[in-house]
């Protein structure tokens, strides 16, 4: 039986929930030759909603795709490596022109060629050593770039990853350059560390600043992820009951990772109709699959940060750890529950949400947070 509830991959448009706000916004910027910026929470549905834009924009608008993940980069070396791997596979659609382009407009770089065995894609690895090898790869890639008849959408997923480089970056500055000299190219920079991401575009001491639009992606709205669950189970001759559904968005608070985890356990179940003991066999199974990982962080944390974090959990979302009715309530030292939540918050075990009346804080890991609920000790 196909599972309709995908969780680490794009399924297609059909098994894509709702977001018809955000993509109109993404593809008007795309289409106006602007650049975006875009952040959320890690697990919200960032990269799903990138892969569905790039659907669009190919299949309505006639647009060439590249998409990189950069979390695992660690120099603008290797940056410029992926990034012109990425767009060569692109530009050129049959693979051995590919190969015979590449060899020739980047051969200083001594480009080895490989293939997925699974998907028989290929992928570059290039030799690139200096900061000279990367300005002039990258004006390279933009002159092929621009010299095609398509226009082009890049999506640049973690690129706040460059802040974290040993040395420090010049990608910023180097891209800004070259997307300056563009009318075909288009980027979507994302990530989901808000603070170093939104810093490379808002610090007027840096080269991206006031060069993007704007987004933060949120949960996806209650009715249309109600309606979404419920529309899957029905196209597939099954049934859930409606207040199933709505326990399940109350239980993961819409954050789809968590919605799309539980309802792919609760489909996997193969029953004509779902009901609330089978929502409650579900939950306990990830409790215990997970328990082992969560009882790690009594050793791990220290006892104070140890007891803020089930505190935040068991309150759902705190504005304060230092206040008397938060603090008092849960035997908290006041004195250093500040310290231990600065530290929980580096450590991204606590989210920090900025609104209008200042920050808020909850569990990041949804699960975890549902564990630390029912902790008595």
């Amino acid at each position: 039986m196909f599972n309709p509830f995908f969780i680490q991959r794009y399924g297609g448009p059909e098994y894509f929930c709702d977001r018809q706000d955000e993509i109109n916004r993404l593809v008007s910027i795309a289409t106006n030759h602007r650049s975006v910026v875009m952040h959320s929470m890690r697990r919200l549905g960032k990269t799903g909603l990138i892969q569905h834009l790039q659907h669009i924009l190919k299949a309505k608008y006639n647009y060439k795709t590249v998409y990189i993940d950069v979390l695992d980069s660690y120099s603008d070396e290797s940056f410029v490596a992926q990034l012109v791997s990425a767009c060569a596979q692109q530009l050129f659609d049959e693979q051995a022109t590919m190969i015979t382009k590449v060899g020739k407009f980047f051969n200083r770089y001594k480009p080895k060629f490989s293939f997925d065995s699974l998907t028989g894609n290929p992928s570059i690895e290039l030799e690139i050593k200096t900061k000279t090898d990367v300005d002039l790869s990258l004006e390279t890639i933009f002159k092929l770039l621009n010299e095609s008849k398509q226009s082009i959408h890049i999506a640049i997923d973690e690129f706040q990853q460059i802040a974290q480089y040993k040395n420090p970056s010049k990608i910023d500055a180097t891209l800004r350059k070259y997307l300056a000299q563009t009318k075909q190219v288009q980027v979507l920079f994302s990530g989901s560390q808000r603070h170093l991401l939104l810093d490379l575009f808002n610090n007027p001491k840096k080269p991206m600043f006031a060069s993007a639009d704007h987004m933060e992606l949120h949960e996806i709205p209650y009715t249309e992820y109600s309606e979404f669950i419920i529309r899957m189970f029905k196209n597939n001759d099954r049934s859930i009951d409606e207040r199933v559904v709505h326990q399940v968005l109350q239980w993961t608070r819409s954050h789809t990772f968590y919605t799309q985890s539980i309802c792919n356990r609760l489909y996997a179940i193969q029953k004509e109709h779902i009901g609330e003991k089978d929502l409650i066999l579900v939950q306990r199974q990830v409790m215990k699959e997970y328990e082992m990982t969560f009882l790690s962080y009594r050793n791990i944390l220290s006892k104070n940060q140890y007891q803020v974090l089930k505190s935040i959990a068991k309150e759902t979302q705190v504005r304060s750890v230092r206040a008397k009715d938060f603090s008092g309530k849960y035997g908290i030292a006041s004195s250093t529950a500040q310290q231990s939540l600065d530290y929980l918050v580096d450590k991204e075990l606590v989210y920090e949400k900025l609104d209008k009346e200042g920050s808020l804080y909850f569990v990041y890991d949804l699960f975890l947070a549902r564990w630390l609920e029912r902790v008595e000790h």
